[in-house]
């Protein structure tokens, strides 16, 4: 006979199977992986944001400008999005704005550190 959780994953799915029941822990660790994904991005986008402000002091080239404003963009939208999981403060309305508009800011700004040219 098949156990009962093992029918659940076989037949219903892993999207339906709640694994805190199974492995009777309070945190699921899709959470857990999730966060420090979060938590990784967040940190990668800021050292190229970082990375991208040296880089133009160092050239004075307009077009790195734009990309560092793009990893700064990106950081704040990881870290709201990250808030929005863990707190729940904003709506999920407004963050799917914010989540759109941020991500449409970032597109312009790599299409003018490509196409601008430099002075």
């Amino acid at each position: 006979m098949i156990p009962y959780y093992l029918s659940q994953i076989l037949f219903i799915g892993f999207s339906q199977l709640n694994l805190s029941s199974v492995f009777s822990l309070e945190i699921e660790p899709f959470d857990v992986t999730q966060k420090f994904l979060y938590i990784l991005i967040g940190v990668f986008s800021i050292l190229l944001l970082l990375l991208s402000v040296s880089s133009y002091k160092k050239t004075g080239l307009k077009s790195i400008l734009y990309a560092a404003a793009a990893f700064g963009l990106f950081s704040i939208s990881i870290f709201i999005e990250a808030l929005e999981q863990t707190y729940n403060v904003l709506g999920s309305i407004l963050i799917d704005f914010l989540g759109a508009l941020i991500t449409l800011t970032i597109l312009i700004l790599f299409f003018l550190a490509i196409v601008k040219k430099n002075k």
